[in-house]
């Protein structure tokens, strides 16, 4: 590449120097080609392993976005390996993977522990992690990550105080609750695996903040039914929360199983081996 850059900082630009690594910033390349330079990082780190976990038939032993990479094993032997691997290969490319951001999860009922290490330095052990903005919980449940995300978009409402409180329509803000609480709380639940209690989180959720657009408390001693025909008579008939959550987890049920791919393996395939009691 023959090319030289400066950096422009406080109106006024540095000293040039020589770029021999990379490409132009906004180079409509640079996604493309940092996907084919990390896949042949990939390419080297699997060269001739043999993955222990299989699902319908298939090999699964990572799961990658762009440098987001889940190694996936089936002992701490074999996911020590791939670690090792993996800092192998990306130190042959001139890439380093950090240690510090780097974590070991165990999801298993006989097994609850695991020391891994990278660079000679032991990966701290967690019992959930964020991948891809959501929360993954080593039992495999979702009510961490609804939790999570009832808190957030809870955080959320709270910093819209002063339009709940103000004069304008019920209608305004059931748009902006909408669009801008409703939406935090249902990012990525088409993943979510719900059970009666995590739908009772997301009904209460909405009542009551139905209840603060309405300017009703509970001391007014009005029921979750008569909040909901308030709500129709002021904007018509609205989808509750949950049916959008319900009908968002059908939607993408039938997108993935239209499709030949990863995820439909994994949506309808089984795990080898026995099945625990209950």
């Amino acid at each position: 590449m023959n090319s030289n850059s400066a950096v422009f900082l406080n109106n006024s630009i540095g000293n040039y120097y020589k770029t021999t690594v990379g490409v132009r910033q906004g180079c409509l390349f640079s996604p493309v080609l940092f996907n084919i330079f990390l896949e042949r990082i990939m390419q080297d780190t699997l060269h001739q392993h043999s993955p222990t976990i299989s699902i319908g038939g298939r090999p699964i032993c990572n799961l990658r976005f762009a440098d987001d990479i889940d190694l996936i094993a089936g002992s701490q032997a074999e996911l020590q390996v791939l670690t090792d691997r993996l800092v192998a290969s990306s130190k042959a490319f001139g890439m380093e993977v950090s240690s510090e951001k780097s974590n070991v999860m165990v999801s298993s009922e006989r097994v609850n522990d695991a020391s891994i290490t990278m660079n000679d330095e032991p990966l701290e052990l967690v019992h959930k992690f964020k991948y891809l903005g959501a929360t993954l919980h080593e039992d495999g449940s979702s009510t961490v990550e609804v939790r999570t995300l009832i808190a957030l978009a809870t955080a959320a409402f709270a910093k819209l105080g002063k339009i709940w409180k103000s004069s304008i329509s019920f209608k305004a803000k059931h748009k902006l609750f909408r669009s801008l609480v409703s939406s935090v709380l249902t990012y990525g639940c088409e993943t979510w695996t719900l059970l009666a209690d995590t739908e009772r989180r997301i009904q209460a959720f909405e009542n009551k903040c139905l209840r603060k657009l309405l300017r009703i408390s509970y001391k007014d001693h009005v029921t979750n039914e008569s909040v909901r025909e308030l709500v129709v008579a002021y904007v018509g008939p609205q989808e509750p929360l949950l049916a959008t959550v319900k009908r968002r987890k059908l939607a993408w049920f039938g997108h993935v199983t239209r499709h030949d791919s990863l995820s439909k393996t994994i949506l309808q395939g089984t795990v080898e081996g026995k099945r625990r009691r209950g």
